[in-house]
């Protein structure tokens, strides 16, 4: 199996090289919560695939190391953090929502999604997405995070 320091060294192609950064189990269920309004830590933990603290951790350092993802303090207290995706984590939309739609079609009696995204997806998938886009950038303006992902308020 070839490792991810290999593929950075030894390969061009975008997409080994995309999988480097989101190519694991846990990566994308994070981008995606992320995208559907989970931003706290304990929300990431609550999430139905159970993903452990440590592994979550590191995802998030992960991705932070990568700028897909920044944080800012709670408002609540300074020991909690924020996380929110950056322009380029947004961006993953274009992954997770084909991906969505895929298994609809062909995991169906597996699937279980909630009827609110359920309906927006029928609405098709440019519009689900710039919905769920504009949800974000609320977010982000409620928080003081600007178009850029740089957090404004002190």
């Amino acid at each position: 199996m070839v490792s991810k320091k290999e593929h950075q060294a030894h390969s061009h192609c975008p997409l080994a090289l995309g999988l480097d950064i989101v190519g694991d189990h846990w990566t994308l269920l994070i981008v995606r919560d992320l995208l559907f309004g989970k931003h706290e830590f304990k929300e990431f933990l609550e999430s139905d695939e159970g993903i452990s603290s440590n592994i979550l951790s590191d995802r998030l350092a992960r991705l932070q190391a990568q700028t897909v993802v920044q944080w800012i303090h709670h408002p609540q207290s300074k020991k909690r953090k924020l996380y929110y995706l950056t322009g380029k984590g947004k961006e993953l939309i274009h992954v997770v929502v084909p991906l969505v739609r895929w298994s609809l079609k062909h995991r169906q009696g597996e699937v279980q999604i909630p009827a609110q995204r359920a309906a927006a997806l029928q609405q098709g998938p440019e519009q689900f997405i710039r919905s769920t886009l504009q949800a974000l950038a609320e977010w982000e303006s409620a928080h003081g995070i600007d178009a850029m992902g740089t957090h404004t308020r002190l």
